[in-house]
Formats: C-alpha cells, sequence, structure tokens
C-alpha cells in the first residue's frame, strides 16, 4: 500500500488520493448485489462471518469519522450501535453533513471575496445571544448563532406588500430621480419581454447615468491615505426614525466618499429582506434600522446616485440587488474593492484579508451566522456590523495609490476596477422564474439534483419533482424560505421511501417542519399523485424531462402497456398492479438452483396456456341491479329411460324463471299473529284477529 501524502505538505497529492481511494469504495460498494446479501450468507458460514466482520469495521470507521466532524462543526452526534440504529437516526449523520458543507460555503465565500449571509433563526422565549464554538473553549469561536424566539414577523410591519408571486414582473420603487441626465421613464420603450411577449419589468433607471458618468478628478490623485480613527473613540449613530434619517443625510453633505454594508436575512422570508445598513464616513459611523425606516430609505438617492461621491463597498454583487429590491436605491460611481484585490493579483479578495493586510485587523466572522432581525441588537453585533464599513475608507486610499503606481500611466488599473464596477452597478434586479418542467433557474430542481446526484428511479424522479413544486408553492404564499418549509436532506428523505400516507411523511421529517406537519396530508397526496401519473406515463414519455445530469437509475421500471391519455390518472390501474406483481413474482421464481442444478423442465405446454387463456376469456362477471333476470340455459333434452313426463314437468317448474325483487318491495304470505290490544279505559285485554285477503 503506498504511502498517504502529507496534506500539509501536499494538499494536492492528498486530495487527489483521497478522491481515488473514495471512488474506490463508491465502485465496490455499489457493486454488491444488497438484495441478494442475505440468501449468500444463509448458504456458507464463513461469507456470513466475514460480512459481519467487514460491517462491525464499516460502523466503527463510520462512527470515528462522524465524531471526528463533530467536534469541528459543534454538533452533537451519537455512536450508532446497528444497522438499525443507524435507519432510525440517520438525520444525526446529516447534520453533521450539513454544517460540514456550511463551513466549506463559507470558506470558500470568504476566499473569493463575496459576502455571504445566511442566517439561521431557532426559537427561545426571549432574544438573546448564544455562543456555539466550532472548536475546544480554549481557542478562538470562529462562528456564534443568534438564537431567537417569537419575533414578530417583520414583512407583517411592512408598507409595501410582499409580492412572490411567480409571473408578475417587479415593481420598481423609485418614483424620484435626483441627478438625473434623462427622464425617469426615458427608455421604457426598451422593456424586456419574454417569449410570450409579457413585459417583465421596467428598465434600469439610472443605466444612461452609469454609463455616461464622469468620475471626479480626486479620485485619479494619488495622496497619502487618511488614517481611520480608533474604532472605540468614533462615535456610533443609531438611526431608526425619519427625523434621524434627515439629520444623518444632513452630515453627509460635503463627504467625497462613504462605506456601505448590508445586513441581510433570508431563512423567514421567501425572497428575503434587508435589516440594517451600515453607512461610516471619515468622521462617524452609522448604523441605520431598515425595518423601521424601510420606506424612507429612498431619499438616500441624493448620495447614493451622486456622481461625485465614490461609494465604497466590498463584493458589492448582492447589495445592489438588496438595494434596489427593498427600499428603491441605485448607486452611480461604485467602487468595489473585491475587483481592486482582482485586478491587483492578490492572493486572497475577501474583506478579511485586507484588513489584515492594511490595518493589521482579525476580522471577526462570530455573528456572520446571525439573525439580524432581532430588536434592540446586543452590543456585540452593534460593534461587528460596524467593523465592515469603519476601515473600508482607509483601505480604499490605499488600493486606489497601488492602483495608480502600477499603471502604465493612463490609469488603466484603476479605470478597469471602475469599469467592472459600473458593470454591477448595473444589474437590475428581476424575480426568480421558477420553470417546474425543465428545473431551470436560480430556484429551479435542476441545481439542487445536480449539486446532491441522489440515485432515483423514474418514479422517484417524478416525486422529486412534485415535491419540490410543492414546497416552492408553499414557500411563496407563506412568505418563507424553501429551507424552512422542506429541507432538503427531508426532500430527499421523502423521494426516497414516497410514503402515501400522512403518517409516513412526518415519519421521514425528524424534526418535522411546522409546515409540513400541518399538510401532511396533502403531501402524502401529491406524492401519489406523482406515483400514478410516473407509472401510467411510462419511463419513454418521463425521459425528455430528465436533465442532461441525470439521476442513476438503480430500480428498473416495468414496461407496460401504454394506456390511453383520456383515462383520469387518479384512478388506481389495477390491470397495471396485477403485471407488476406476475413480474415481481417471476423474479422469485428460478428453474435453477445454486445447489441441484437444472432440475426442472423448461419447456411449456403452449396447448395448456391457450386451455387456460379461453376459460378465462369465456367467464364474465356483472353486478346485479334492479329488474335483472336470471334464466338459466337448458340444453337440449336427451332420451334418458326410466324418467316420466309429469317428472320432467315437475322439474321444469322448479326451475322457471325467477324475477330479481328489492328486499323493501317483497310482500310475504305468511299469516300475521295475532295481536293483542290493551284498553285502558277497561284494563282489560281484547284479542282482535286480523283479517286476510286470500
Amino acid at each position: 500500500m503506498a504511502d498517504i501524502p502529507n496534506p500539509a505538505e501536499n494538499f494536492k497529492e492528498f486530495q487527489g488520493s483521497l478522491f481515488k481511494a473514495l471512488v474506490s469504495a463508491t465502485t465496490a460498494a455499489t457493486s454488491l448485489p444488497a438484495d441478494d446479501l442475505g440468501f449468500y450468507r444463509s448458504l456458507d458460514r464463513d461469507f456470513a462471518k466475514d460480512l459481519d466482520q467487514v460491517g462491525s469495521r464499516l460502523l466503527r470507521l463510520s462512527n470515528q469519522l462522524l465524531q471526528h466532524c463533530a467536534k469541528d462543526t459543534g454538533v452533537d452526534a451519537s455512536t450508532f450501535e446497528d444497522i438499525d440504529d443507524v435507519t432510525d437516526r440517520f438525520g444525526g449523520a446529516i447534520d453533521v453533513i450539513d454544517s460540514l458543507f456550511e463551513k466549506a460555503d463559507v470558506c470558500l465565500d470568504e476566499l473569493q471575496g463575496r459576502t455571504r449571509k445566511p442566517n439561521v433563526q431557532v426559537e427561545q422565549a426571549t432574544p438573546e445571544v448564544t455562543q456555539i464554538s466550532t472548536k475546544s473553549q480554549a481557542r478562538k469561536l470562529e462562528y456564534k448563532l443568534l438564537h431567537a424566539k417569537n419575533i414578530v414577523r417583520p414583512q407583517l410591519k411592512f408598507k409595501d406588500r410582499v409580492d412572490n408571486s411567480p409571473n408578475t414582473p417587479f415593481q420598481r420603487k423609485i418614483i424620484f430621480k435626483p441627478h438625473a441626465m434623462v427622464p425617469l421613464d426615458h427608455d421604457f420603450a426598451d422593456t424586456e419581454t419574454d417569449q410570450d411577449g409579457m413585459q417583465r419589468s421596467l428598465p434600469h433607471p439610472y443605466i444612461y447615468e452609469i454609463q455616461h458618468i464622469t468620475y471626479p478628478d480626486h479620485m485619479f490623485e494619488q495622496r497619502e491615505p487618511i488614517m481611520y480613527k480608533p474604532f472605540d473613540e468614533t462615535s456610533a449613530t443609531w438611526v431608526d426614525t425619519e427625523e434621524g434619517l434627515v439629520q444623518m443625510m444632513e452630515k453627509l453633505k460635503g463627504e467625497r466618499e462613504i462605506a456601505i454594508d448590508l445586513e441581510h436575512h433570508n431563512y423567514r422570508s421567501y425572497q428575503g429582506f434587508t435589516c440594517l445598513m451600515q453607512l461610516s464616513t471619515r468622521e462617524e459611523d452609522f448604523i441605520i434600522d431598515a425595518l423601521e425606516v424601510r420606506d424612507k430609505l429612498w431619499m438616500l438617492n441624493e448620495y447614493f446616485a451622486d456622481p461625485n461621491i465614490v461609494k465604497l463597498l466590498h463584493g458589492a454583487e448582492s447589495d445592489i440587488i438588496w438595494l434596489q429590491r427593498d427600499f428603491g436605491l441605485y448607486i452611480v460611481n461604485l467602487f468595489d474593492t473585491y475587483f481592486a484585490t482582482k485586478v491587483l493579483s492578490f492572493p486572497q479578495h475577501g474583506l478579511a484579508y485586507l484588513l489584515k493586510k492594511y490595518c493589521s485587523v482579525d476580522a471577526d466572522k462570530a455573528y456572520q451566522l446571525a439573525d439580524w432581525r432581532i430588536r434592540p441588537l446586543p452590543e456585540e453585533m452593534l460593534k461587528y456590523a460596524r467593523a465592515d464599513t469603519h476601515y473600508l475608507l482607509y483601505i480604499y486610499d490605499c488600493l486606489r495609490n497601488e492602483l495608480l503606481s502600477q499603471s502604465s500611466g493612463n490609469e488603466n488599473l484603476l479605470r478597469s476596477v471602475l469599469q467592472r464596477s459600473a458593470q454591477l452597478a448595473q444589474t437590475k434586479h428581476e424575480k426568480d422564474v421558477y420553470d417546474a418542467e425543465t428545473g431551470l433557474g436560480s430556484s429551479g430542481w435542476k441545481n439542487l439534483l445536480e449539486k446532491w446526484r441522489h440515485p432515483m428511479n423514474t418514479q422517484q424522479f417524478a416525486v422529486f419533482k412534485a415535491l419540490h413544486r410543492w414546497r416552492d408553492h408553499v414557500a411563496r404564499e407563506e412568505d418563507e424560505s424553501v429551507r424552512y418549509v422542506l429541507p432538503n436532506h427531508m426532500l430527499f428523505a421523502l423521494v426516497e421511501r414516497m410514503p402515501t400516507e400522512s403518517s409516513g411523511v412526518i415519519g421521514c421529517c425528524n424534526p418535522c417542519p411546522s409546515l409540513v406537519r400541518m399538510n401532511a396530508q396533502a403531501v402524502a397526496m401529491v406524492i401519489q399523485r406523482a406515483k400514478t401519473e410516473a407509472l401510467m406515463t411510462g419511463s419513454e414519455s418521463a425521459a425528455p424531462s430528465i436533465p442532461t445530469i441525470q439521476p442513476i437509475l438503480t430500480k428498473p421500471v416495468s414496461q407496460t402497456v401504454k394506456i390511453e391519455r383520456k383515462i383520469d390518472p387518479s384512478l388506481f390501474d389495477l390491470q397495471k398492479v396485477r403485471e407488476v406483481r406476475e413480474k415481481d413474482a417471476m423474479k422469485l421464481c428460478k428453474l435453477s438452483s445454486a445447489l441441484f442444478g437444472d432440475l426442472c423442465d423448461n419447456t411449456v405446454d403452449l396447448s395448456a396456456q391457450k386451455l387456460v387463456e379461453s376459460i378465462r376469456s369465456s367467464i364474465k362477471l356483472t353486478l346485479p341491479f334492479e329488474g335483472l333476470k336470471m334464466k338459466p340455459v337448458i340444453p337440449a333434452a336427451t332420451a334418458v329411460s326410466g324418467v316420466t313426463a309429469v317428472e320432467v314437468k315437475q322439474k321444469v317448474e322448479e326451475e322457471k324463471e325467477h324475477v330479481f325483487v328489492a328486499a323493501e318491495q317483497r310482500e310475504t304470505k305468511r299469516k300475521d299473529r295475532e295481536e293483542v290490544i290493551v284498553l285502558k279505559q277497561f284494563s282489560r285485554k281484547k284479542k282482535k284477529q286480523k283479517q286476510t285477503t286470500v
């Protein structure tokens, strides 16, 4: 066995060795006939013993690996005892894997300089701060989660109605256009349309100003960077009223650069919403409560759209969209420091790298996964929010000087950064389009299927698409994220088992999400309908909807006769069920034995088979109904010795036809018994015989 490379010395070689080992193990496990292992172990005791030893070793290694990963994720993972324990508590392993995926995504976003701020909401009685360590207590905490409970949904107080419908275009919120070079609806005729000719949304209102901007001269001057003030000595102003917003805008007058950052929440909302806006100048930091002054922030276009003021952001791809969607704010003269790190070919492109390089500050990512809806915000979260913009102005000065010094005399590097930033500022917000058939779009099922690569047959694939569509529909209606309605690992658990009863649906989800529990019966009906449609349609018609990177078919589907389309898919097809059961039964019957060889006759008696088919086709069954007459067919009389004509006549009279009469219409010829009538006034009985007519 070759030596395992040291990941600290040569990570790429270690990664290749690890991947090769995983592929080999996966290929070997896939090739095993899992359904036949029980049969083979019953034939060979040595094989059964080896199988038990290998299973115990795999379980032990899996527990060790799970415990090792759980230490770095902060998830409590208990040890699995046996296969039944693995089946019942596999959700614990999924939690560990999801935590690893989340951690990898965060690290990749930091490496690429993208600001990713997912939020997690967990119930508590009152807003509190709880630190969850991903390492030992002796080491510095990397992640903290803020858990909150009983928070009134902020979107219920929004004056602008939340529109999650997939068919209506986004309605922009800008009604006044400061610093305009052309009127607000100058290019209204060029509105984009979809394939059906329907209007999608209005154009970007500042696209002309961005494309024809004249940058101020002070941006191209190489001067000494202005040192930031000490963090603790800089005043921070909390803005949560219209009066406070107006006072802040007065302080912004005369500023040539402002730094901007946003804190976003997308776990208890379908589209998400901005909770906090941080804005810093050379003298002061402002923290704006975007939940309270949401409908007043459009006034900031007076400064955001001013081409003479440089707006500094880092990784503004999401911020540009959030500003348009929530507040109707648009940025003219954007400088994205992320693009500066790309042009200067820095080894890393995240804000943490810039803070360390120019300010000798270790970025605190403790509240990167915090729930920013909580009010009032704890002091630690306020400091975390300020840190993103407090140092950005000084970093901009340093980056601008380096871009100018490395340019060839015509500020080409600086203008390259400005060009990329302007291209990003022209991005226009569009609502996510959900295509249930093709799975395209950012929220479509195709991306999820390509990421998870979960093996499934055609019937399971139909259930997967139906559940994914149901999840998206419920999330839009309830204004919740799809992760809150039904997490991905629970979605695939339902696809794997395909329960058709509400109890089975709840059993697949542990813990069961509230919306799934409330709609368990509806989920079961969605699964049943998808299974029936897939069975009736067949694999041939379902194949075109499977994506290019399609799921691995592990369970073959029976090829049956195609039924006419006019049949209601909700009906249960007994004929197909009978055919499937017959084919399944034939799989259990074999004409050869591993022990005794071929002892059965493989020939089939065709005459006997034809006789059976003729008998089966001659049998006809009907249901009784009112007026049904059953008349036996009497064969022709044959000469029988010893039978008189009187006996034959009696037999024919006994076999004459009988008309079917409903129970309530039948009359009896039996005489009624005598009735006893009691006369109260004389206190004696009197017999009265009822006369019957003959």
